[in-house]
């Protein structure tokens, strides 16, 4: 135990010999069933030293500290979940060590530079984005739209690459090309005001497909192995506007909390209109699994799935899925924004309840499929 933590959350903990305590129940600071024990027989505790070392985060540290408080009879021990909320997405699949990779599939993404860097400093419940601040979100272009409706989004992850949902590729009119760089689907220009001045990005571009490929396990209409790759007719040249998203390809990048927050961004649904032409993003904060299936009717979701919600949102509407889940975080030596999950099932129902969650399929947990699709 690094003694840091001990400094961090102000209490003086008892090493104590290795026999068996007693262990009464207690409720832990998120309502959840716990048992009083020693630090070192807590996961929780143990992942958030191995995890951040001297660097805790206030939040985790006052979650700690209440941890303690939770149990008053037995000073010296922690309120320790049942059910350890503290995980890591990765859980250490079988399918997601590196040994499962496609090594050409993955030296090609670990070459794939200034990946997830912003340009400057819908979904549902959430605000505009500014022109070029997620310069990887792509635009599905299909064969016959007679509505003219967005249906789905992606994401660059390379210069030929585009990750999307499964769901978005079959049963779907011809996609016939994508767009990068877009913001507002009603302007030819898409400017904002900095410091009185009116800044504008370069046009959208828009490239053929030359491949899309899915998930051999994909059925439709099924929320397993929502993913597809679509390759492109020609090299994406990355400008300031139109540059890939990481993929969580180091161990940095594979370590998230259980409450891990993200972004969706896409031209999805939000609770003033239906059919916005801006570019959205909202913040979700990753649930449960549990909330996910006993909102979707007990659908089989696994720990190839991300339940996530957003707070007084509605989100991941129709025109949002394919799109990426994403957040700024450790990278390699570095911070860069990492995708973790395409948005799969927002369901028919999206919008119906405030507390409705979404499932995305784990970024993480398809990463060994995904290497093999990019040669």
């Amino acid at each position: 135990m690094n003694y840091s933590l001990i400094t961090f959350t102000g209490f003086i903990l008892c090493v104590l010999s290795g026999l068996v305590l007693s262990q009464r129940r207690c409720r832990n600071p998120n309502n959840k069933e716990g048992l009083c024990v020693q630090y070192r027989n807590c996961p929780f505790v143990q992942h958030v030293h191995k995890l951040y070392q001297d660097h805790i985060p206030k939040r985790i540290i006052t979650q700690l500290t209440l941890m303690l408080m939770q149990c008053p009879a037995s000073p010296n021990l922690f309120c320790c979940p049942i059910q350890a909320p503290f995980q890591r997405i990765e859980m250490r699949m079988e399918d997601s060590r590196l040994s499962h990779y496609d090594q050409a599939g993955l030296k090609l993404l670990q070459s794939v530079k200034n990946c997830g860097n912003k340009s400057n400093p819908k979904v549902s419940g959430g605000r505009k984005a500014k022109p070029g601040e997620f310069p990887w979100i792509a635009l599905l272009k299909y064969d016959k739209d007679p509505k003219g409706e967005i249906i789905c989004g992606g994401s660059l992850i390379s210069e030929w690459h585009i990750l999307t949902a499964a769901h978005c590729i079959l049963n779907r009119p011809q996609v016939t090309a994508v767009r990068l760089g877009e913001h507002n689907l009603d302007t030819e220009k898409d400017c904002q005001e900095l410091g009185g001045q009116s800044v504008c990005i370069p046009p959208y571009e828009e490239y053929g497909v030359q491949e899309a490929i899915v998930h051999p396990d994909y059925v439709h209409g099924n929320i397993h192995y929502d993913i597809a790759i679509i390759k492109l007719n020609r090299q994406v040249k990355p400008k300031w506007h139109i540059k890939p998203v990481c993929l969580p390809i180091n161990e940095q990048s594979q370590s998230l909390s259980y409450d891990q927050s993200f972004f969706v961004a896409g031209w999805g649904k939000t609770d003033k209109t239906d059919a916005p032409t801006t570019l959205h993003r909202t913040l979700i904060t990753r649930a449960n699994l549990d909330e996910c299936r006993m909102f979707y009717n007990n659908t089989d979701v696994n720990d190839k799935h991300i339940c996530a919600k957003g707070k007084d949102i509605k989100h991941t509407c129709k025109g949002d899925s394919g799109g990426p889940v994403f957040f700024k975080h450790p990278f390699g030596n570095t911070y860069r924004t990492v995708q973790y999950g395409v948005v799969s099932l927002g369901g028919n129902q999206c919008g119906v309840t405030k507390r409705q969650p979404g499932i995305f399929a784990s970024v993480i947990a398809m990463l060994p499929w995904i290497t093999q699709q990019l040669l």
